[in-house]
């Protein structure tokens, strides 16, 4: 459902609404097609994507020194390094989703974005679990383990079969108990835990991969922005839906909860100055309400998108 809104909100940045004309007498909303205005957004988006990739280049290095020397402390570093590296990236969301609706409103796109952190999910889908020894695609001693199948894998036949992502790349290091994987569920050059390492080094390849593909260097606009705040609040919505953990074996794991139920905000709160100051000359209130935000969370952006059009006009 959230990917369907997503598809749905950056569609509009490619088709013009043919509403009546007491529409044009609405809210303050995004401007006509005809008049949507570049946001520069240069800097801003320099500086995420340096700051994802040196996080991303502390995670393959603390995998690196963990398949050289497969010992306890440095896979304690290594969990730290996803922790760190997922962090970042939920304090970009607010960015990610904006280029992803910006790009053309490509449906491609809004794949890409929900492939980076799909949950919740079925953990059993991909690796083994306490109750299922042998449960999993890392388990599949029938399934070659290439970025290509992995891709294939994900999602194959319902949203919660994650091969990729955050969420997944932290059930396969993490596990699904309060008490992490041991070290011996990595060690070893026979069967599962040769392929769990080779998992762990083609996912965070695959994430890399991923953010490249949302990689813009062209000016955002209001529109695109809007839809962005409105993905980003909507990925978050999901930490306090009831269905998302309702069904039997879906999970939404520990590090993604406390990943998401801050920096998802924190995103918005710190986007770039510059950038919000300019949307909020076009769409006025929105940086007044990311201040409110600050003490009442997530409720004074919520009242502000009540407020706005989400169709050109």
């Amino acid at each position: 459902m959230r990917f369907f809104l997503m598809a749905l909100l950056a569609g509009l940045l490619l088709a013009c609404d043919n509403g009546s004309k007491d529409d044009t007498q609405a809210a303050p909303g995004p401007a006509s097609a005809h008049t949507l205005t570049d946001i520069p957004a240069a800097e801003w988006q320099q500086q995420a994507d340096e700051r994802f990739t040196a996080a991303a280049t502390a995670w393959q290095q603390a995998l690196t020194r963990f398949e050289q020397s497969p010992n306890a402390d440095n896979l304690a570093a290594l969990r730290d390094a996803l922790a760190q590296w997922y962090q970042r990236f939920a304090n970009q969301y607010l960015l990610l989703a904006s280029r992803a609706c910006q790009q053309d409103g490509s449906a491609n796109r809004q794949a890409i974005l929900s492939r980076l952190d799909s949950w919740p999910l079925y953990p059993g889908y991909l690796d083994a679990l306490p109750e299922w020894p042998e449960s999993g695609l890392i388990s599949d001693p029938y399934l070659e383990l290439t970025r290509q199948n992995l891709r294939r894998q994900h999602g194959a036949t319902d949203p919660a079969e994650a091969s990729l992502g955050f969420a997944a790349l932290a059930v396969a290091l993490n596990g699904t108990t309060d008490t992490p994987k041991a070290l011996a569920a990595f060690t070893g050059e026979e069967d599962t835990p040769a392929r769990r390492r080779q998992y762990l080094k083609l996912a965070g390849e695959q994430l890399l991969a991923d953010h490249q593909q949302l990689s813009l260097s062209r000016p955002l606009n209001e529109l695109a922005l809007q839809c962005g705040l409105m993905e980003t609040l909507a990925h978050w919505q999901q930490l306090t839906d009831p269905a998302s953990e309702q069904e039997d074996g879906l999970l939404i794991p520990a590090l993604s909860t406390t990943v998401n139920k801050t920096e998802l905000l924190n995103a918005v709160q710190t986007m770039d100055l510059a950038v919000l100051a300019r949307w909020d000359q076009i769409n006025p209130g929105i940086a007044g309400s990311i201040k409110q935000s600050e003490e009442k969370g997530w409720a004074p952006i919520k009242a502000w998108l009540t407020t706005v059009s989400i169709t050109r006009r």
